[in-house]
């Protein structure tokens, strides 16, 4: 397990790894592709872990939020100005097409500023969904050619997108109105039942083995916000609060802070400095650690 943190990339006892290059700094995002894995560090610099050695792939002025590996092993960051780019020959390379999607003129920030690309996500089919803030959702079939900004039935403040792992058609979203799902590549979405006090979400998952769905919710984006976590095995028609989680947790579940592992095991960050993990598919937690400093994800990597 690869902790995302203010500190850089830590264990599960809080200690920095050995013989990473970047230390003290804030690493705020990552994937992993086999035994491969990339990491937004400091905001503007991506550095790729590959062989057992560590090699900086990008350094750029560019406010970098989100990344991810295609289906062919290629890395894609959302930046800030809600724009995309391809990682290579160590430099950004932005897409055009994404640029020019119809809907851009209508997308917008709540603060008043640029929206900006939130998170990414790749289809076993390697369809490629990117999510604005906010401005709904934007899907390529192509590889990234060309892209279509999908609206029908969704919520436009998406926070958080998702897709299924074995099932190519069904994509999901946290949104600001509640858990929304698609199963025609979100063409159309649906914005599920909610039995849940609040609808403002800001992270979902499902596991890989079992149609068992989590979400964050809270009363919304600032104060004391009453932030928890809901499971659902009907699609989210039906959500249970989950069990073993604090009563009264005061910061939101946030994108990237729910973690899938493996066979019924994933991980919750909580306040940002706890980790709370689970192993009968989100029916009870038990705490793991409350001493962290600020995490902001965490990457699971294969065991060897």
């Amino acid at each position: 397990m690869l902790l995302l943190s203010d500190n850089g990339i830590l264990n599960f006892n809080g200690d920095l790894y050995p013989n990473i290059p970047f230390r003290n700094v804030p690493v705020l995002a990552g994937d992993v592709y086999k035994d491969t894995a990339a990491v937004i560090v400091d905001k503007h610099v991506v550095w790729e872990f590959n062989s057992g050695k560590w090699q900086q792939l990008v350094s750029t002025d560019t406010k970098l939020n989100c990344i991810c590996y295609t289906t062919d092993y290629v890395l894609l960051v959302g930046t800030e100005a809600a724009r995309l780019a391809w990682i290579s020959n160590n430099s950004l390379e932005y897409i055009d097409s994404f640029d020019k999607v119809p809907e851009r003129n209508h997308w917008m920030s709540p603060s008043g500023g640029p929206p900006d690309v939130r998170s990414l996500a790749v289809s076993i089919d390697g369809t490629i969904y990117a999510d604005i803030h906010v401005g709904w959702m934007v899907r390529s079939k192509d590889g990234g050619k060309s892209w279509k900004n999908l609206t029908k039935g969704l919520d436009m403040d998406v926070h958080h997108v998702s897709v299924h792992p074995t099932n190519p058609s069904i994509v999901f979203a946290a949104t600001a109105d509640g858990f929304h799902l698609s199963k025609d590549h979100g063409d159309t979405f649906t914005r599920q039942k909610n039995n849940m006090p609040y609808r403002y979400q800001r992270a979902c998952a499902r596991f890989y083995d079992k149609d068992v769905y989590l979400v964050s919710t809270s009363r919304g984006p600032f104060g004391s916000i009453d932030a928890q976590l809901y499971r659902s095995e009907d699609e989210g028609n039906t959500w249970n609060l989950v069990e073993g989680l604090p009563d009264n947790i005061s910061k939101n579940i946030n994108t990237f802070q729910i973690i899938i592992a493996e066979k019924g095991k994933a991980y919750v960050i909580v306040e940002d400095t706890s980790i709370y993990e689970t192993n009968d598919y989100g029916l009870h937690w038990k705490l793991v650690d409350e001493n962290y400093p600020r995490l902001y994800g965490m990457l699971v990597m294969p065991e060897k």
